[in-house]
């Protein structure tokens, strides 16, 4: 089901990325941030933020050209990203299942029809589409199961996490088949008994997502939503590879924490928390930097241990910043729609963003040797902290 709501208005799409990137932050600072803590403690993410989105051409941000987006490079991609997050973190997480991965996943299949088909009605917003495949990174028997059915495969099993339900119609999902290859589809989730959603799920934060969990039953797909098949060690890769695009979640609400520890201290004539504000953003540059400075470089020796130790720090950083903003704006900052509670509870759900066990260990032991040099105590080495 299509929703003529989401459908853009203005036709007048952004073709450079100078142009893109100021569209985003007009629509940031104007239409997302002054309602952010409302819309945090919404049912579900308003239509209006996300037509904003469609409105100035940035659903398709990521789907080439030759689909009707725009094609960016993957730092601009990133950046629209760390803004869009700055200013409003639960349009920033409903929106990037559908602009920088649902989009760019089946551009990358090797479904040409489906391309042609889909595509051009996502990167338009005619169409919202949403991502499950996060099981498939998790260790033990299959989670969902796909069944080869003649030229058609049949689907079971549950999907944990699915973003957006209510506001996507259709979604990517990954299921095991049985000689252990992953196979990624695309379906409809109107598909009646098929997919039966739970309840939305009570999260740390962004509630207002609209996550779900999803019971497949016996969803059958035809050989015309097939997106890909990818064994094992290509999943990893591909893990590997696209590790630091959620940094620019975590880089973003480290910008608001820090942005709000400046008013802080311009409303209270403080220099202490004036040199915080400064400390932080100072991080947050060298950390896009180093983002930058690896992220499309895979081949590089040494590229996966690198990756891993970036994104564990942009993590720390985002949850350090939000942590000090809400310190510094004392007692206040206990209520639930406080700007500065609101950052940390995002800042906590970005920990856990496309997680793998390897970025879990790197972000465990970063904080532990964190407070080991906080100590005296020696520690391994790391990023400024």
């Amino acid at each position: 089901m299509s929703h003529p709501s989401l459908t853009p208005s203005v036709r007048n799409v952004p073709t450079d990325t100078g142009t893109i990137l100021e569209r985003a932050r007009r629509v940031a600072a104007h239409v997302l941030a002054p309602a952010a803590n409302a819309t945090d403690q919404a049912e579900t993410v308003p239509r209006e933020n996300l037509r904003a989105l469609a409105d100035a051409g940035l659903l398709g941000i990521a789907t080439p050209a030759r689909y009707g987006g725009h094609g960016v490079p993957a730092r601009v991609a990133r950046e629209y990203v760390e803004i869009i997050a700055g200013a409003c973190g639960v349009t920033a997480f409903v929106q990037i299942q559908h602009a920088t991965a649902a989009c760019p996943l089946i551009a990358r299949g090797e479904n040409e029809a489906l391309k042609e088909r889909v595509l051009p009605r996502f990167a338009s917003g005619e169409r919202f589409c949403t991502v499950g495949f996060s099981h498939v990174r998790r260790p033990g028997p299959p989670m969902v199961r796909v069944e080869p059915d003649g030229d058609h495969v049949r689907l079971h099993g549950t999907v944990p996490w699915l973003t957006g339900h209510g506001i996507a119609d259709d979604a990517v999902i990954a299921g095991t088949l049985p000689d252990g290859r992953l196979m990624y589809v695309l379906t409809s989730l109107q598909a009646g008994d098929s997919i039966v959603p739970s309840p939305p799920l009570r999260l740390c934060a962004m509630n207002a997502s609209a996550t779900v969990s999803l019971t497949l039953r016996d969803l059958r797909v035809g050989p015309d939503q097939v997106i890909a098949t990818v064994t094992r060690e290509q999943q990893a890769a591909r893990d590997v590879a696209g590790m630091l695009t959620p940094s620019a979640l975590s880089l973003g609400v480290a910008g608001a924490a820090a942005a709000l520890l400046a008013e802080l201290a311009e409303r209270r004539g403080s220099a202490h928390l004036a040199g915080a504000a400064r400390g932080f953003e100072d991080e947050r540059e060298a950390a896009r930097a180093e983002v930058d400075a690896w992220a499309d470089r895979p081949e590089a020796e040494g590229y996966g241990e690198h990756v891993v130790r970036i994104r564990a720090w942009c993590i720390d950083l985002g949850v350090r910043a939000a942590h000090a903003a809400v310190t510094a704006s004392g007692g206040s900052a206990n209520l639930l729609d406080h700007t500065a509670q609101r950052l940390f509870r995002e800042a906590m759900l970005y920990s856990l963003t496309a997680q793998t066990r390897d970025l879990q260990t790197a972000t465990v032991q970063r904080l532990l040797a964190r407070g080991g040099r906080a100590t005296g105590h020696v520690g391994s080495g790391g990023d400024p902290g």
